[in-house]
């Protein structure tokens, strides 16, 4: 099962996909794709509800994004796209609670993922503040895309046992928070000669791991000078090495 239906649709994450973004409706699709579920676990921390969060993120989307082009607006020269949009986002719930909340119910709808799990993973971290989630779940989206990446790489280059050895014994416990399948598990579903099999197995694809998220890491920076700074902050909010 997809854990992250919409993350296998992301090719990529860089500045020219905004730029992009202007003019296509689905690279804008994608675009808003990516950035809903941090846009929603900023405004949870903010202490709204569920269907509040849910409500506003939609809204935001729809009418600064979409209907105002907050799009257009982004420059690549003043930093980093993220910081542009929670700036934009905090402004809009500032907006939407001096206005009559009273609404017609034609509001145009923006996609919200129909999935419990998704939502579910686009909760944030209680201790945290409405920033710090934002980019909790912004460092999430990344590690999905490469993660997405990693499998379709791994099965067209034949590795897909490998893929399913990495799958239950790393991606599982890192993203989701499962117990890591036993090496005895393991040597069983894979029909594998030892344990010594297994441990390159997962060699291999870590090290393919490491290779695509540094990429996916990049496309999201305009300054490669700041590709380390950035990986050590994503790997910060991750809680992975």
């Amino acid at each position: 099962m997809d854990q992250h239906p919409t993350a296998s649709r992301f090719k990529t994450t860089s500045w020219t996909l905004i730029v992009r973004a202007r003019g296509s409706a689905d690279d804008l699709e994608q675009l808003l794709g990516m950035y809903w579920s941090p846009c929603y676990a900023f405004l949870r921390r903010q202490g709204h509800s569920s269907h509040d969060a849910q409500d506003l993120t939609q809204g935001f989307l729809t009418e600064i994004v979409l209907e105002r082009d907050l799009i257009k607006r982004a420059d690549p020269e003043r930093g980093k796209f993220r910081s542009f949009l929670v700036s934009a986002l905090s402004k809009f719930v500032i907006d939407e609670y001096r206005k009559d909340r009273g609404r017609d119910g034609k509001r145009t709808r923006v996609m919200v993922p129909k999935d419990p799990l998704v939502l579910a993973l686009a909760e944030p971290n209680t201790a945290e503040d409405p920033a710090q989630a934002f980019e909790r779940q912004w460092a999430a989206t990344v590690l999905d895309i490469a993660m997405c990446r990693l499998e379709e790489s791994c099965n067209r280059e034949g590795l897909g046992q490998h893929w399913i050895a990495f799958e239950a014994r790393v991606k599982g416990p890192a993203v989701y928070g499962t117990e890591p399948a036993s090496i005895d598990s393991l040597l069983k579903a894979l029909d594998a000669s030892g344990p010594e099999e297994i441990s390159s197995m997962l060699h291999t694809v870590k090290r393919k791991f490491r290779s695509i998220y540094r990429d996916v890491v990049a496309e999201t920076i305009v300054d490669p000078d700041q590709l380390d700074e950035e990986l050590q902050q994503l790997r910060e909010f991750l809680s992975i090495g």
